[in-house]
């Protein structure tokens, strides 16, 4: 997902930064999930730097969102109006206002502890320890707002990476990361698959200049892991770059539904498709679009409100071989 920056393109969280809170506050009545949708207007439309939803001791809900910019407030409404209208809310009020100056750089630190996920080892550059033993560690500033690998979606992403690696017995060729945000992703392929060709695109330029210093950061040559400002495929890299062996596609299932030809059309014919960013009641017409277009289901990972959809053509016959004979501890299920 596109990496969150402020408006002149200067790294947020500075000690010297200015930042605005905004806040709402939603009956009791309303669900955890439909906080959480919420809360992704915020998170995933309106480029804040963090956000949350907390269930207060009267049992309403308190949804909030950094930023380090401040938001235009009949903007932030325009955006809310249409989901607090499916909920029946007309008279939510805004609250917008100016931080206290802190040094949020070293509070989001503290708050950002390493994460382990399989083999993949998260940390920030403030983390000393070394990494454990087996794993294979990706530095991530907590700095970059999105693609730290907290989310569930991420998180998703990765497990499914080593899922296939380790069911797998040829490596993916070349591997393309859609919407690659921080390059999280796209690093953790390349270092589960050192010989594999990686591409990461997004459509913010501030991005694939962040996706870049990762990938340098992280000690991945350039011609290990390329990164493109491209609106989905309209890059002509993008497409020359392909078919690709496995795409990673972690973004909202609005973009994933419309990008399903597209996204069907760069795979190859024995290729993987993971998709990420959909939320569970999204999960079965995300997997209907991409069944029409001759794919199928091999597994559907859960995180709390977060599916990640593994996919693969449907013509694939010989997945007896390709397993080994396994059962997927995903599916629970033997491929045929």
């Amino acid at each position: 997902m596109t990496q969150l920056m402020n408006k002149q393109g200067q790294k947020p969280h500075a000690a010297n930064a200015t930042f605005y809170r905004v806040a709402i506050t939603l009956p009791e009545c309303v669900t955890t999930v439909e906080a959480g949708h919420i809360e992704i207007v915020f998170s995933e439309l309106m480029e804040s730097l963090a956000t949350s939803h907390l269930r207060l001791a009267n049992q309403r809900w308190l949804i909030e969102a950094l930023f380090d910019f401040e938001p235009d407030r009949s903007v932030l409404m325009a955006m809310l109006d249409q989901p607090l209208g499916i909920l029946g809310f007309d008279d939510i009020e805004l609250e917008i206002g100016l931080l206290e100056q802190r040094d949020w750089l070293a509070e989001n630190r503290a708050s950002f502890p390493p994460l382990l996920i399989g083999r993949i080892w998260i940390h920030g550059s403030h983390v000393k320890r070394p990494a454990p033993a087996g794993s294979l560690p990706l530095m991530v500033e907590a700095a970059q707002a999105f693609g730290s690998g907290t989310h569930p979606t991420t998180e998703g992403c990765l497990r499914a990476i080593q899922m296939i690696a380790a069911l797998s017995r040829s490596a993916p060729a070349k591997v393309l990361d859609m919407g690659c945000g921080s390059a999280i992703l796209a690093m953790a392929a390349q270092k589960i698959w050192p010989l594999s060709q990686v591409t990461a695109v997004d459509n913010d330029t501030i991005a694939v200049q962040v996706a870049s210093a990762n990938a340098r950061l992280n000690g991945i040559a350039l011609q290990q892991l390329r990164c493109f400002v491209s609106a989905g495929f309209a890059g002509r890299a993008v497409r020359q770059r392909g078919p690709y062996d496995m795409i990673l596609a972690n973004i909202l299932a609005g973009p994933l539904r419309r990008m399903t030809p597209e996204l069907v059309r760069h795979l190859a014919t024995n290729g993987w498709l993971i998709l990420s960013g959909i939320l569970n009641e999204q999960a079965v017409a995300v997997e209907r679009g991409f069944n029409a277009q001759g794919l199928r289901c091999w597994a559907m990972l859960r995180s709390g409100d977060w599916k990640t959809i593994v996919m693969r053509p449907a013509a694939i016959r010989a997945m007896q071989v390709l397993w080994h004979g396994r059962r997927s501890a995903a599916t629970g299920t033997q491929e045929e």
